[in-house]
C-alpha cells in the first residue's frame, strides 16, 4: 500500500479535554470567510456562531424563557466558565441528566436514549447545567462562549492553519470512551467512565501498536503520573506498554527532541490534568472546566512554539483536537449512521453506537496547510470526521491497510483528512489573526499576550504535590470541604498503593 502524505515525516499529537467548537472556535470567522475549503465545492462559509440566532429554554418564575448564547460578558471574560463542570456523561444521575438531555432535551429533561434517526435540536444544555448548578449567574455560564481575543492562542492557529467544523467526538459522552475511540477505534460497548475515578483500561491493541509494527519510532510524552506509576494513556491502554520502537517519557523529553531535531515519527502528548466542582479544582493545562483557560493556551503556545522553531518543522503535522464537548455548548446536530465497531451494545443503558457524539475543535497546523483552510470530510465519504479517522488517516501514513488493523469496523469506513494537507509547503506561519472588532482593520499579532488572567480563587494543586493524578480526582469527587480533603490526604499518604487499589474498576462481565 502507497502511504499517504509522504511529505510529513513526524505527527504530533494532542488530544485536550472537554471543549466544544462553539465553545472556544465559535467565532473565529464572525467578520470574515476562510480563504479556503476542503474538500473543494463544499459551503464557503465557516459553520460558527451568529449572534443573536442561538438559544437554549429553561424554566423561570415567570414560564419557560429563552436565553440567548452569547461571548463571555466583559465583567465575567476573566473569570473560570463554565464555573461549575457541567454533566459529561451521557446519563449522569436517576434522571437522564447528561449529554443526552443536553442534546435532546429543551426547558424539560430528555426521558431517555430517543430512537436512530431522531434529530438533536441542541436546546438542553442551559437546563441540564442549571438543574444541577445555581450560581451567580443563574447557569448561563453555560451558554457563554470565548471570543478570539479570550482565547488568542487557539484561535491564531485555527485562522493560521485549518480547523474542522465537522469533526463530531466518538460517542455522546465523557472522556475515556471517546479516547478509546481515538487510539482503539472501540470503546468496548462502554458508554461512560467505568467509575467516578475514570480508573479503568482497555486491554486491546492501539493505534500506536499498529504504528510501531510498521516501523514507525513513537513517543508518549506526558506531565502527571496518573495510577500505578504510569501516566493515564499507558495505564489505562496497557498494550502500549509492549509496542516496540519507542519510548515513554516527561513532556520535557518531547521538548528537548524537537529542539535537537530528534523527534519520533509519531509523538503523543498528554496535558496536565485539571479538574474539580467549582471553587474547589486543581489546576491544569487541559482547557477542562471548570479550570482556567490561560494555562492551556500557554501550553498549546508552547507546544507549537517548540515545533516551529524545531529543525524537523518542514517535514511535522501537529494535530490538536479535544476528547468531547464536555457539556459545552454547541449548534451543530451531531448526526446518526455511525458504524458500530464490534456489534456491542453498550454495558449500560442499550446504546448501539450509532450517533455521533457533539462537534469538538480539531486543527491540523504545518507548513503543507493553506493559512485559513475550513475542512469537511470529502464528498464522496458517507461518513464524518469523528475520532476514528485520526487513526484510518494515521495508519494510512505508514502504509498499513486499515481494514486489515484489527482496530475495529469503524475505522475502515471513517473518512481520511491527508487531502487537507498540500504537496509542497504553502504556509510560512505568518498570517495574523484579525481583531474580532476591526474585521478588515489593521491584524492583531498571533503572538498577543494572552488576555486571560489567572484564576478567580485558588487551585488546590500544592495539596496534591506528588499525588497520582487519579487520587486526586477521587479525593476532589468524594469531600466537599477544605478538612475533608486534607483528612483524604493524610489517608492516602498512610497507604498509596493500598488506596489506589481501591480505584480500579472491576472487569465488565463478558459478553
Amino acid at each position: 500500500m502507497t502511504p499517504v502524505m509522504p511529505q510529513i515525516k513526524n505527527v504530533v499529537f494532542l488530544m485536550l479535554e472537554n471543549r466544544s467548537l462553539d465553545n472556544v472556535l465559535g467565532w473565529l470567522y464572525d467578520k470574515r470567510a476562510p480563504q479556503h475549503v476542503y474538500p473543494a465545492g463544499s459551503p464557503a462559509a465557516y459553520d460558527g456562531l451568529v449572534a443573536g440566532r442561538y438559544h437554549n429554554p429553561a424554566h423561570s418564575v415567570t414560564g419557560v424563557h429563552s436565553y440567548p448564547v452569547e461571548p463571555i460578558p466583559a465583567k465575567y471574560q476573566h473569570d473560570r466558565v463554565p464555573a461549575y463542570d457541567p454533566y459529561e456523561a451521557m446519563r449522569e444521575g436517576a434522571e437522564w441528566n447528561g449529554v443526552m438531555n443536553q442534546l435532546f432535551g429543551n426547558a424539560d429533561p430528555t426521558k431517555g436514549i430517543p430512537s436512530d434517526g431522531t434529530p438533536a435540536q441542541m436546546l438542553g444544555f442551559l437546563q441540564d447545567y442549571y438543574a444541577r448548578y445555581m450560581v451567580e449567574w443563574q447557569g448561563l455560564d453555560a451558554l457563554w462562549t470565548y471570543t478570539p481575543e479570550q482565547l488568542p492562542r487557539i484561535n491564531s492557529l485555527a485562522y493560521q492553519f485549518a480547523v474542522s467544523d465537522r469533526w463530531f467526538s466518538s460517542v455522546p459522552t465523557q472522556t475515556n470512551p471517546n479516547r478509546a475511540y481515538s487510539l482503539c477505534g472501540t470503546s468496548l460497548g462502554r458508554e461512560a467512565n467505568q467509575t467516578l475515578t475514570a480508573v479503568e483500561q482497555y486491554n486491546v491493541p492501539t493505534l500506536i501498536n499498529r504504528l510501531a509494527e510498521a516501523g514507525k519510532h513513537w513517543g508518549l510524552y506526558y506531565e502527571d503520573i496518573w495510577q500505578k506509576g504510569k501516566c493515564f494513556t499507558e495505564y489505562t491502554f496497557p498494550q502500549i506498554s509492549a509496542a516496540k520502537n519507542g519510548e515513554v517519557a516527561m513532556i520535557e523529553q518531547f521538548k528537548a527532541h524537537a529542539k535537537a531535531g530528534s523527534l519520533p515519527a509519531f509523538s503523543y502528548l498528554e496535558p496536565k490534568w485539571g479538574y474539580g466542582k467549582g471553587a474547589i479544582f486543581t489546576q491544569g493545562h487541559d482547557y477542562h472546566p471548570p479550570t482556567s483557560v490561560a494555562p492551556g493556551e500557554q501550553f498549546l503556545w508552547d507546544i507549537y512554539t517548540a515545533l516551529r522553531n524545531s529543525p524537523q518543522w518542514q517535514d511535522t503535522l501537529f494535530i490538536v483536537t479535544f476528547d468531547e464537548h464536555g457539556g459545552t455548548y454547541d449548534h451543530v446536530a451531531p448526526p446518526w449512521g455511525a458504524i458500530n465497531p464490534d456489534g456491542i451494545k453498550g454495558t449500560k443503558w442499550g446504546f448501539d453506537f450509532k450517533l455521533y457524539g457533539a462537534r469538538v475543535p480539531t486543527l491540523l497546523i504545518s507548513p503543507y496547510i493553506a493559512p485559513q483552510t475550513v475542512f469537511r470530510a470529502p464528498a464522496d465519504s458517507a461518513q464524518p470526521f469523528d475520532h476514528t479517522s485520526f487513526i484510518k488517516t494515521l495508519l494510512l501514513w505508514a502504509g498499513v491497510n486499515p481494514a486489515n488493523a484489527g482496530l475495529g469496523k469503524r475505522v475502515p469506513a471513517a473518512p481520511s483528512f491527508d487531502g487537507v494537507l498540500a504537496d509542497t509547503i504553502v504556509n510560512d506561519g505568518t498570517v495574523a489573526l484579525q481583531t474580532l472588532a476591526g474585521g478588515d482593520a489593521a491584524p492583531a499579532s498571533a503572538t498577543a499576550s494572552l488576555t486571560a488572567a489567572p484564576p478567580a480563587s485558588s487551585p488546590l494543586n500544592g495539596h496534591f504535590d506528588g499525588m497520582p493524578f487519579a487520587s486526586v480526582r477521587a479525593i476532589l469527587n468524594a469531600n466537599d470541604s477544605m478538612g475533608e480533603i486534607e483528612a483524604a490526604i493524610a489517608a492516602f499518604k498512610e497507604n498509596p498503593a493500598r488506596y489506589e487499589s481501591t480505584l480500579e474498576a472491576e472487569p465488565l462481565p463478558k459478553q
